[in-house]
Parts: structure tokens; sequence; C-alpha cells
């Protein structure tokens, strides 16, 4: 689905939001409805067909009367746009293929990505979709995957005040796509996209990659590197100061060779990293041994100290861990990290946690989320921790921009989205809340965090009994985390 903001007089259809208004009016439409308005508009003067848009908006495997559908949900768009069948001026009816949107719709791509500050200049805005494993394993896609992030985190680094870079979470969907660079590039609202490939093979990395404009998908630059394996971090950089030479940018500091890493180092670090961000108990106890076997093989190796802090900081929430001990040592570990690279934003990021979990120290929070932001303003998890704060302080106009601010960085995030809910939901403003858990859930229904948020939100408009589901999902989900349970408890006694 497009992502953004477009206009067709007199209507604006904020895709992002899901909201589609009449002269500043909102006008009530369901989900799959607007999904099917966003295909249309995105595909403005071409033909959808009908195949084309069961599988889109409902999916291949889905078991509906999909004509049915298909009539049910194009007469309810038409009805909101105030179209007629018979003369149309929004959509036409190709009998026996499909339909076409026949208004032109005008996108407003930099409402896409936040800028820096509130006086910043427009920047471009970029996208790193997933680089292919051509490894022939396909164990090995998660180097690949990890290469892409680590890609993505570099690029983040090049002149922040022009370049915005969209997170991982939001890209790795693309992986194997048919859909078109133009396609795209108009669902994430970016400017340019970076599409290749991972070779290694005998402790060598070939890293094949060419830099595409959206808008008429012309290619702008091209280029291999083939390196020794253990200069992987080196290549990173040298790919992301090529890039941003390619699109005009400057550099917003001089560029620095980046340290050799040993492979096997660098090889535990992704599988860790992968593994974290599954948030339940499970994944992060063997997300830290990934990372205390990249330690060994590397002491001074700061993302895995940055990443360790963050793997102990979690397991007070996912795994009941008493906070006395566990965040002892994710403080320990943070200040590792930040020793060994004060430069490091993930380290900030973990160093903020522990103050803004443990010590309830919000200064002290608020500075490193601050700084984690200013060394990368790419960072998802800077921004999303913000707002966290932000929240817990009720200040929730802060907090719900700053979420906000970063999603768009990560459109698809399912923690980015789940936060969102629980801000709204903190400010009680509960009919907002809904639309970002169900996006979560659409994509990642065992993503239990959501589970959680939704149940408490059903629980303070008396849906009960679907609370009470919901927590005792989350509970399975996460492998009996025991917030699911209490908040179970605590909606029986109500």
């Amino acid at each position: 689905m497009a992502a953004g903001k477009f206009y067709f007089d007199p209507f604006e259809l904020d895709s992002e939001n899901f909201e589609l208004r009449r002269a500043g009016q909102r006008i009530k439409l369901d989900r799959k409805p607007f999904e099917l308005l966003c295909l249309l508009v995105k595909r403005a003067g071409r033909l959808v067909s009908h195949e084309d848009a069961v599988r889109e908006i409902w999916g291949r495997r889905v078991v509906i009367e999909a004509d049915s559908a298909l009539y049910t949900a194009i007469r309810k768009v038409r009805r909101a746009l105030g179209d007629q069948p018979s003369k149309p001026s929004g959509i036409e009816t190709v009998p026996r293929k499909g339909y076409r949107f026949l208004a032109r719709p005008e996108a407003r791509s930099a409402d896409a990505m936040p800028a820096a500050s509130a006086d910043s200049p427009a920047r471009s805005v970029l996208a790193v979709l997933p680089l292919e494993n051509l490894s022939g394993d396909p164990r090995r896609s998660y180097f690949s995957d990890g290469l892409t992030e680590q890609l993505i985190a570099e690029l983040g680094r090049c002149s922040p005040q022009e370049l915005g870079v969209i997170a991982r979470t939001s890209v790795l969907r693309y992986g194997g796509t048919r859909k078109s660079i133009a396609e795209i590039g108009m669902e994430l609202g970016a400017d340019y996209l970076i599409e290749g490939s991972v070779r290694h093979e005998r402790r060598r990395v070939r890293i094949t990659l060419q830099l595409i404009r959206a808008s008429d998908q012309m290619h702008v630059w091209s280029e291999s590197f083939d390196r020794p394996l253990d200069h992987i971090l080196q290549v990173q950089a040298e790919i992301g100061q090529a890039v941003a030479e390619q699109i005009r940018l400057k550099l917003a500091v001089p560029h620095t060779p980046a340290a050799a890493v040993d492979p096997d180092v660098y090889d535990r670090f992704l599988r860790g990293r992968q593994l974290r961000d599954q948030r339940t108990a499970p994944a992060i106890h063997r997300a830290i041994q990934h990372f205390e076997g990249a330690l060994a093989g590397d002491a001074r190796y700061a993302p895995a100290w940055a990443g360790l802090a963050m793997c102990y900081a979690t397991l007070a929430i996912t795994s009941d861990a008493r906070p006395k001990d566990c965040f002892r040592q994710a403080r320990e570990a943070a200040q590792r990290a930040l020793a060994l690279d004060a430069a490091l934003p993930e380290a900030h990021v973990a160093h903020g946690v522990v103050q803004f979990w443990h010590d309830w120290s919000w200064r002290g929070a608020e500075q490193a989320f601050r700084r984690a932001v200013a060394l990368n303003p790419s960072d998802s998890s800077a921004r999303m921790f913000l707002a966290h704060l932000h929240s817990n302080l009720a200040r929730h106009n802060e907090a719900i921009a700053e979420i906000r601010a970063a999603r768009r960085l990560d459109p698809v995030s399912p923690i980015l989205n789940t936060h969102e809910g629980q801000f709204l939901y903190n400010a009680r403003r509960y009919d907002e809340a809904m639309m970002p858990l169900e996006r979560v859930l659409e994509l990642m229904p065992r993503f239990w965090v959501a589970r959680i948020v939704l149940g408490k939100l059903l629980g303070v408009r008396g849906r009960t009994r679907r609370a009470l589901g919901e927590f005792l999902k989350a509970q399975r989900y996460s492998f009996g985390n025991t917030e699911a349970t209490a908040l179970r408890g605590y909606t029986l006694g109500a």
C-alpha cells in the first residue's frame, strides 16, 4: 500500500493514518475498501485487474468469495467518493477486466519522512532493499539481511540533515518481490532505492549494488565491492560514502574508515541481533549466547556490547528476571559499549533504557535518547524510546508526534505500531489507538506485545470477553509472560 498523502480535488487520502478527508472532513471507510482505494490511487490511470486487487488486498491464500468481496469494497469506495458507476469521475469499471482510477492524484512524498528538525530543509529519502543472498545456502540469508541493516545504519549517518533512510523492518518485506521500483518507491515514500546482492565464499564477500531513482527508474550508479570477509564494515563505509556522493550529498562528518572485524564475530553478532528482535524469552536468551560468543572473539566490538545491554534490559519484561540483577548487567554492557565507541547510537539507546526503566532518571534518559537521534536521525529505535519517555511523563502530544516520526522511518515495524497504539491509549484517544494495533496483528498475528495493548484497550471500552481472550493469546505467544497473566487476573477482578 502507498505510504503518504495524496490529493485529488476535493479529497485528501492519508494512507499512513488510514484517513480519507473531503474538504477537511473525515469520511468513514472500512479497512478493506480503504486499502483498495489506496491501491487504485497508487496505480492511477492504470488498469487494476480483479486478480491483482484480490491478491493485494485479501492475500493469495485467503478463503473468500472473491468477486463478491471485491464488488462490495468497490461499492463502498464509490459511496465514500460520491462516485456514480454510470458517470464515473473517480473509478471506472473495465468490463470483465478490473478497475481504473481516473483522477490524477498529487503525491506529497516529502511528507513520507520527518525532517531532522522543524526548520531543516526537505530531505531526500533512500530505501535499501533486501540484498539478495547468492551464496546458495538459504540458511545464510540472515547474513544478507544483517548486511542490509548494517548498510542502512551506515547510510543513516551520511549527511542526516539531507538524507533519510527507511528502516530495516519495512524494507525486508520486499525480499523477492515482483513489484516495480516505482511502486516500492511510492509505497515507502522513497526518492532513491538501492538493490543488490551478496555472495560470500572462501572468506571473501562480493557485494553488487545499484542506485535507482524511483521517479523514472533511472539507474544513477552501480558498483561491485570484492573484499576479504573480515573487512566487511570497511566495505559498508565505502558504500555509504559512494552513495552519498552519487546523490550529491555532503557527508555530515569526515569519513573515517571502519576497523576490521573478525568474520566469526560479525556472524555471531548478526545472529544475536536477529533473535533479539523477536522479543520472546527463549529468543532473548539465545541472543545473549550469540552476543557473548561474539565478545569472546573480540571483547572490543562495541555493537555486541550494546546488543547485550539491550537483551539484559529486555529480560525484565520478557522473562520476569529480577530487575536488580538484569539491569546491573545491562548497565555494565552499555558502559562498555560507550567506552569503546562513544559515537555508537545503539550504545546511547541502551544507556538511556537503563536510566529510563531502572533508575527513573528522566533527564538522563532523555539526554541519551536525544544523543542517539543526533548521531543517527534515521534510527527509529532511539525515537521510539524518546516517545516512550514522553508518554510516561504524560507529554502525550510529544509522544505521539515522536512515535509517528519513528514509524515514518519504519512503517511496518511491529513494535513501533504497537507503541503508537500504546501511547494513544495512554492519551485516552481510544478510537485512534485501534488502527495501529490492527496494522500489527494483520501482519504478525502472534506479536504478543500488541495483543497485550489490544487487551487493555478492549478492557477500557467494556469489551471484557475479548480482552480476556487477547491476554490469553499474549500469554501463549510470549511463552508465559506474566504481565499478560496479571492483566487477565485484573480484568477478571474488575
